[in-house]
């Protein structure tokens, strides 16, 4: 083995930043890397819907990736499934209105 790779999974470098992240600094850095590429692939479903242009470049900062008419339906999906891990990262970081869940018995 060659001390960075066990089982296949990558192992984070122990002097990087990311590794002297907090649980919770972690998945709020997860939650708004994940709601940035939301407005990305939003913005790109509305210019293209609205066909105000051919194609758009999604651009989150770190990669570009144009996308065109045809791959609407990929986008929607994609956005969908954004909308999911948004949903599942605010709850995990308690962000948003209360968490309580009020249980009543369906018998009489």
């Amino acid at each position: 083995m060659d001390g960075h790779t066990v089982f296949g999974m990558a192992l984070i470098d122990p002097d990087s930043p990311a590794a002297k992240e907090n649980s919770y600094q972690f998945w709020y850095n997860e939650y708004i890397n994940t709601k940035t590429l939301l407005l990305e692939i939003e913005k790109a479903i509305l210019k293209l819907t609205q066909k105000q242009i051919n194609e758009y470049t999604i651009d989150t900062g770190q990669t570009r990736q144009t996308v065109k008419y045809n791959d609407l339906p990929a986008l929607r999906s994609w956005q969908n499934q954004l909308l999911t891990t948004i949903a599942t990262l605010e709850a995990r970081l308690k962000i948003g209105g209360s968490r309580a869940v009020q249980v009543v018995p369906l018998w009489p």
